[in-house]
């Protein structure tokens, strides 16, 4: 009798492991990328320069990550005419920022597994179209400027108002497209990610120059890399549906 009741749990055991394939999913990651950023401030030619960027991620779901990111790069601008020659003021800043984000991706809403027979195609832009992503945060941008010339290039008498080192609260809004590559568990091990963010600042001196009635802002085209390293918890639906 004993025997079979151990038969039977192991049985029991190996169906509820096995019914777990495809749900399972790591809650922590680490991640870093490489960016292009532009500045968007008060002079009117701004220079795309790269950031760097580590992170540590919480994926309270596989669609819905929290996230710890550190970047550091260079915002730099200046006056320039059509054919790209300096002239007046110049900026180049040597940036710091530190920025938490939340991050939902479409598949946490929409059904991508469902089998539309009718529409076979439906089920497939739904799987690829559910590693979509927005997100938004709050942070804070580190300024110090490496060289700044405030000096009006047709007036030398006017000299603009500014900050060499300043902080400022920050604003990031963020859209892009997650790719994640399967272990042999189907669990998504690593994810690549794709995206376009937004750094909006509730102050004027990411550019060292504090002119007009809007704030300084910064755009990040990002590539990067995240890889699970722990927690593994289950998922209330499969997570790995054909290609994605």
């Amino acid at each position: 009798m004993k025997k079979i009741l151990l038969l039977v749990a192991f049985v029991v055991s190996s169906c509820s492991v096995f019914a777990q394939i495809g749900y399972n999913y790591h809650q922590i990651s680490l991640g870093a990328g490489i960016s292009t950023v532009k500045i968007h401030g008060d002079l009117n030619k701004s220079y795309g320069q790269a950031a760097f960027n580590l992170n540590l991620n919480y994926h309270f779901t596989p669609f819905v990550t929290f996230s710890v990111e550190g970047q550091v790069g260079r915002l730099a601008s200046g006056n320039a005419d059509s054919s790209k020659v300096y002239y007046g003021e110049q900026s180049s800043n040597k940036y710091t920022a530190l920025i938490f984000h939340g991050d939902v991706q479409l598949g946490e809403f929409i059904n991508y597994s469902d089998d539309f027979s009718a529409i076979p195609i439906l089920t497939k832009i739904l799987n690829g179209a559910k590693n979509i992503y927005i997100g938004t945060g709050v942070g804070v941008i580190f300024n110090k400027m490496d060289y700044i010339n405030r000096q009006d290039y047709k007036d030398p008498n006017v000299v603009f108002a500014g900050l060499d080192k300043s902080n400022e609260l920050v604003i990031p809004v963020r859209i892009g497209y997650e790719y994640k590559i399967y272990n042999a568990y189907d669990e998504p091990q690593i994810r690549i990610d794709l995206g376009y963010q937004g750094n909006f600042s509730t102050g004027d001196n990411m550019d060292g120059i504090k002119s007009g009635h809007y704030g300084d802002w910064y755009s990040q085209v990002t590539l990067g890399i995240k890889i699970g390293i722990g927690g593994v918890t289950s998922y209330r639906k499969p997570i790995h549906v054909g290609m994605f």
